[in-house]
């Protein structure tokens, strides 16, 4: 209870500097662009200044940020799929063979159930127990996820690309 407390006491702008940089990566490995990512950094905040949710630790605030974000990212998304691109945008976009290589872009590619579990344990460090708390799945599901993911960044990225996942 004493640490809900402490922990309580701590300002938003506080919460904001310390996580805002990892919160931006989720959101920019989903939207690919800084204006609709700070958007979805910014909702994300908001939630969590309207939420009234009370938290444990900051390990905990991170991981209910990072979740928030990438469903913001994907209700976006969704929504923006549903609309009709102008033929001079559809012209000017570039083919997604045109994106490049590397493991940032084979990343980028995953579904987004592979790209969040990868994202959450290889970048920012987060257990197998612990994912499968926050995205309220079965600890074998998480295990299923990254192995697939990491199976699937293999065959994009070949023998060649001399990373070992």
């Amino acid at each position: 209870m004493e640490a809900e407390l402490e922990f309580a006491s701590i300002s938003l702008r506080t919460i904001y500097r310390e996580f805002m940089p990892s919160v931006y990566r989720m959101a920019f490995s989903y939207m690919q662009n800084h204006p609709d990512s700070e958007d979805a950094v910014q909702e994300a905040f908001l939630r969590l200044a309207q939420s009234g949710k009370k938290f444990q630790d900051k390990r905990q605030v991170q991981a209910w940020l990072i979740i928030t974000v990438a469903n913001i990212c994907k209700d976006q998304l969704r929504r923006s799929r549903r609309r009709e691109l102008p033929l001079e945008a559809a012209a000017n976009a570039a083919a997604p063979s045109e994106r490049g290589g590397g493991l940032r872009e084979a990343v980028l590619q995953l579904p987004q159930r592979y790209r969040t579990v990868i994202y959450l344990h290889y970048f920012e460090g987060y257990s197998v127990p612990e994912l499968a708390k926050l995205l309220h799945r079965p600890e074998s599901t998480v295990k299923t996820w990254l192995r697939r993911g990491r199976d699937s960044l293999r065959e994009r990225l070949g023998e060649e690309g001399g990373i070992e996942l």
